[in-house]
């Protein structure tokens, strides 16, 4: 039996379950008949597969009032690649005479008139490709924000909705050898009740192609994806390979002298598995230890670096390793160290930013509020951070009820899954950040938890609850805060964004009258605490925006954090200073979000040394 071509288009499959997906908006275009994919399930980009970067300058034509995806006619079709001849009178654009822009990158960094545009951007590239008659070619987008339409030769060849995850599109059939083709994308960055994140999220919306484009050439038979992992003392691979049934497959690591093989089933998957050999060294963050495998499938040859860790609970105590663990940690937004805070964030520049936060003395990274680039967690794997990867599910102004939104949500969680699967450093899914106490809302986060159990066993799940949740009563003049959530009763970690001393009547004097308490049998992490402060406002520490006031208040707080039965670990908010349109305050804000440690170009403030000060002096717990 020979599996078709498209099998995986239409949902996105992750270890045999087929989550359905919402479309992304529509142009109402005769050629949008011929939509092939959406979300069809990213292809892993492994070391050793023949890639063709389309990185570079692209033309690009702005279409603020989209008035070529709501009326497409021939004068404005920017994806036809039609030119201006008196028999066309094409008058209304040329892309030749178009501006340029350097990809991957956000608009609103590349082009200072960008700053704030929201809407659609049509981006133009042409390319050569030496094309093998045997082999399949894939384009690749690592991210494109918000919604992407794909247009090859001015045929439609797929749409992606969702501006972090990744997505390929097989054009194996649209490409010839040596022809120039003409490929254009619609990048369309506006949100609303049905997107995700919605209509409200406190950082800045960058729209673009914010990461890296290929064309992947693969053969016949590839590896669609793989997940290599250590369960039950067991070293096991779940391979899905597209192609023909039978395919062998062949894994092997030469350090640790394994060699497994087998063939795959109709529907393309295998699993192989051996005993842990003697020799295994596991992954932690004082040694993150990582081996190479090379995975073969039929004539292909690839390579992944894999680390080997357990991770779970036990009680109320988060172990790695099989030994108790305090998460070290630190939140931060994906953007570079600069007077900007460029969204599209190159692998150098996220060295940068996990490196401040070693400096710190974290082990952990929270990665707020969306699935950051891919190489961060391969970063994060060399360096010895352990992640906590979300998608962005973020407040209240979605529509819980929509069953789009809902498939939108399944098919971001499989696609960062299916994505990260092979990176030890990541031990925590997220599924969202601060959502409303409703039942439609728990409903609609439950359905995301179960898909996430059975994609992936081997890590635990969380999500960031609201600040304050509950005041569970007063003792000797004291608030006791205690976790009352009913989704806490589907996650592994309960973990909590609080705010005492900076929102609220209460300044950092004040703290100590608070204590918090879990209300679950689980262990308890702070994902979110802090203060707002410019680099370089100083003043007395009772003054607030004042770098003095922040340090305060985290002297405060992590004073109520080591008293806090059963906490595992902190995260607070957060490693850098980051944008956000939604920051109103002329005078200390500035449209920055400034509750950073650090200024946006990295220059470290008075609480960065409280924080680096107590994970110096943090009592280990006992493992």
């Amino acid at each position: 039996m020979k599996l078709s071509r498209r099998h995986l288009l239409g949902s996105v499959a992750l270890f045999g379950t087929a989550i359905p997906f919402q479309l992304a908006a529509q142009p109402s275009s005769s050629v949008e008949k011929d939509i092939i994919s959406n979300n069809s399930g990213a292809l892993h980009v492994l070391e050793g597969r023949e890639r063709l970067s389309l990185d570079g300058a692209w033309h690009y034509i702005l279409d603020p009032f989209d008035v070529a995806g709501r009326k497409p006619k021939a004068r404005r079709n920017f994806w036809e690649n039609t030119i201006e001849t008196p028999a066309t009178g094409l008058i209304e654009y040329e892309w030749n005479s178009s501006p340029r822009m350097m990809l991957p990158a956000a608009w609103n960094d590349a082009e200072e008139r960008l700053d704030y545009y929201e809407g659609p951007v049509y981006f133009r590239r042409l390319f050569t490709a030496p094309i093998e008659a045997e082999k399949r070619h894939f384009l690749h987008f690592e991210a494109v924000n918000y919604a992407a339409t794909v247009w090859l030769d001015g045929n439609l060849v797929g749409r992606h909705e969702g501006g972090f995850t990744p997505f390929s599109i097989e054009v194996t059939d649209c490409i010839r050898s040596g022809t120039a083709h003409s490929l254009v994308v619609r990048a369309d960055s506006r949100h609303g009740p049905k997107t995700l994140p919605g209509l409200d999220f406190d950082w800045k919306n960058c729209g673009g192609i914010t990461r890296s484009v290929s064309l992947l050439s693969v053969p016949r038979n590839f590896i669609r994806s793989s997940f290599i992992s250590l369960r039950n003392s067991q070293i096991e691979a779940a391979i899905e390979v597209d192609g023909d049934a039978g395919t062998s497959v062949k894994l092997n690591c030469p350090a640790l002298g394994l060699t497994l093989s087998g063939s795959a089933g109709e529907d393309g998957k295998i699993t192989l598995s051996a005993p842990a050999p003697d020799n295994l060294k596991l992954w932690s963050p004082d040694d993150p230890h990582l081996y190479n495998f090379t995975i073969t499938c039929g004539n292909e040859t690839a390579i992944e670096q894999i680390g080997f860790r357990v991770v779970e609970v036990r009680g109320r105590e988060v172990l790695l390793n099989g030994k108790s663990i305090f998460l070290r940690g630190i939140a931060m937004h994906e953007e570079a160290f600069g007077a900007k805070g460029e969204r599209a964030v190159s692998e150098a520049e996220a060295r940068a930013l996990l490196a401040e936060a070693k400096a710190l003395g974290c082990n952990f990274v929270r990665l707020a509020h969306y699935p950051h680039a891919a190489h961060t967690a391969r970063l994060a794997d060399e360096m010895g951070l352990m992640l906590w990867a979300e998608i962005p599910v973020y407040w209240e102004e979605i529509d819980y009820s929509d069953k789009g939104t809902l498939a939108l949500a399944r098919g971001m969680m499989a696609e960062l899954v299916r994505r990260d699967s092979n990176r030890a450093s990541v031990v925590m899914w997220s599924v969202a950040n601060e959502t409303p106490q409703t039942p439609v809302r728990t409903r609609f986060l439950r359905t995301v938890i179960a898909d996430v159990r059975r994609f992936d066993p081997t890590r635990l799940v969380t999500a960031a609850l609201n600040k304050n949740v509950d005041v569970g009563g007063v003792r000797d003049g004291e608030s006791i805060i205690t976790v009352q959530d009913e989704l806490a009763a589907d996650l592994d970690v309960v973990a909590i964004n609080q705010y005492e001393g900076w929102y609220g009547k209460r300044d950092p004097r004040e703290i100590k009258q608070v204590s918090f308490r879990n209300g679950y049998d689980k262990p308890l992490m702070f994902s979110e605490f802090g203060a707002g402060a410019p680099y370089g406002n100083h003043g007395p520490r009772e003054e607030r925006w004042t770098e003095e006031y922040q340090a305060w208040l985290y002297e405060e707080t992590l004073k109520i954090i080591a008293e806090t039965p059963d906490c595992v670990g902190l995260s607070p908010w957060l490693l850098k200073d980051f944008r956000s349109p939604r920051r109103w305050h002329g005078r200390f804000q500035e449209l920055w979000n400034r509750k950073g440690l650090t200024s946006p170009e990295g220059r470290r403030k008075k609480a960065w040394f409280v924080l680096r000060d107590y994970y110096r002096n943090i009592a280990v717990p006992k493992g």
